[in-house]
């Protein structure tokens, strides 16, 4: 079975040394264990945009039965002010940054870069990265290749598919809160703008998704021997999590 992962740096293997990734990531636990022809095109640090533009070219190239989708933190942006150089609005290093006659600072990219991320909001991210989701879905489909989605890093919570009762503290997650701004709108506009994002949620395949809820990051145990990203453990749960999902789905 020909078969493409693809996400950010938790499926590229980042926190092991390359020559230690054939024995610990996840994506190489499946492959051994089922016996695919694989071949990994994640890319570190990429946003759920470049992540759902490189799923579409693999899906339309018709070379693979299978395309594992990894999605990564909803507010991740990528800019790129030429054709040698780009901007990554969510690195934590915040190293200066130069490109021809442009310059910031550590500090002036950490507040630009700050700023970028508060306007970014996930509320809008969410309903993106369903519309991602939903056009993967058609094109597989069209191509007759079996499409799989990852959680990575998403943080939503099952609240978006649980009623809505009256009290809204209690059956909103703190996460949906912060993206409803829960302690600045009354009852109405939460009502509101929360019910828009559970009828948008009805949209998206659920079948498809490994992990729906409970993303690799916010189940990760241990760390790589780099000292950074999931460790052993964490990519053998994984492995085990991604190997039942294609067991109990009949997708071998």
């Amino acid at each position: 079975m020909k078969v493409c992962f693809n996400g950010c740096s938790f499926t590229v293997g980042e926190g092991f040394p390359e020559q230690q990734r054939d024995r610990y990531i996840y994506d190489r636990l499946l492959t051994k264990q089922f016996g695919f022809d694989s071949t990994n095109v994640a890319v570190g640090g990429s946003s759920n945009h470049t992540i759902f533009m490189r799923s579409a070219r693999e899906i339309l190239s018709n070379k693979y039965d299978l395309v594992f989708t990894q999605w990564t933190a909803l507010n991740r942006v990528w800019f790129y002010p030429g054709p040698d150089t780009k901007f990554f609005t969510n690195d934590q290093a915040y190293p200066d940054y130069k490109y021809r006659d442009f310059y910031l600072s550590a500090k002036e990219k950490k507040n630009f870069c700050n700023t970028l991320l508060l306007l970014n909001h996930d509320y809008s991210n969410i309903m993106e990265l369903i519309d991602y989701c939903n056009i993967l879905c058609a094109l597989a489909e069209t191509n007759s290749t079996k499409l799989v989605f990852i959680n990575g890093l998403v943080p939503w919570q099952d609240d978006l598919v649980r009623p809505l009762t009256t009290d809204l503290s209690s059956i909103l997650s703190e996460y949906t809160k912060s993206i409803l701004d829960f302690d600045t709108r009354d009852d109405a506009e939460l009502i509101e703008f929360f019910t828009k994002l559970q009828i948008k949620f009805q949209e998206l395949d659920q079948t498809k998704w490994t992990n729906l809820f409970a993303s690799f990051a916010s189940t990760q145990t241990d760390l790589g021997p780099e000292g950074h990203h999931p460790g052993v453990i964490s990519h053998a749960r994984m492995a085990n999590t991604i190997a039942e999902y294609l067991t109990n789905q009949s997708i071998l």
